[in-house]
């Protein structure tokens, strides 16, 4: 969702939200960060009602040791998964599955390339390797890879990012990344997929899903128009 094209009136939203929330939200210094926080977790407490059958306002949260959060009410195997970039909001939601997302935009990362000396080899020789007018491009690509699936784990930046390799190929989707290894679970290169998706001009996006996932749907927030449909199977 864009906050800008947000059409429910604030007040709205800000009512949703439970009394720690509301607290959270005037903590933040300034206006549009708290605009952004109060309509992402507004948001999803509506789409959370409508698969759970239940009132926004009544849903609650907990978080596991690494704080994602997860529903502690209602009850539900209902996943998800949260992130944000620029003035956008995107909301990952399964059921019965784990789901992580990570959405950045593409700008100069200058300032965030020693992060990639924290990366496996084999990421770090691809990206030596990437012609330097699209190695931001290339960067950001494997970092929404990344960061999609450490979320989808929900273990946080516990896990050290040379722990597992993110290689790409190209396929039917165009690009198609995949997990080459991941030393703390031989299993994980045939129980996730990575769909990439670019929800706008210079902005990229990673969705990590299990294999148990078989269709992922991308839609428009509040008219709920499908904007992609794309089978795993």
């Amino acid at each position: 969702m864009s906050i800008a094209d947000t059409k429910i009136p604030f007040d709205h939203y800000l009512s949703i939200l439970d009394e720690e929330e509301r607290h959270q939200a005037n903590r933040f210094h300034f206006d549009h960060d708290r605009v952004r926080f109060v309509l992402g977790r507004a948001s999803l407490r509506c789409l959370l009602a409508r698969y759970t059958d239940s009132d926004p306002a009544l849903i609650r949260f907990k978080q596991n040791r690494y704080g994602k959060p997860f529903l502690q009410h209602p009850a539900s195997s209902v996943q998800f998964n949260v992130t944000h970039s620029g003035d956008c909001i995107f909301h990952a939601i399964t059921h019965g599955t784990e789901v992580g997302v990570d959405v950045e935009v593409i700008r100069d990362s200058a300032g965030l390339a020693s992060i990639a000396s924290y990366f496996s080899a084999g990421e770090q020789g691809w990206l030596s390797a990437t012609d330097s007018q699209a190695w931001n491009s290339a960067f950001f690509t494997l970092w929404v890879c990344k960061e999609a699936y450490i979320k989808a784990l929900g273990r946080g930046f516990s896990k050290p990012l040379n722990s597992f390799e993110i290689s790409f190929a190209m396929g039917k989707e165009g690009v198609e990344p995949r997990i080459l290894f991941d030393s703390g679970d031989a299993a994980a290169p045939g129980l996730w997929r990575l769909v990439i998706f670019e929800p706008g001009r210079n902005v990229l996006g990673c969705l990590a899903a299990n294999r148990d996932c078989k269709i992922v749907e991308l839609r428009e927030y509040g008219s709920g128009t499908l904007l992609r449909r794309i089978s795993l199977v």
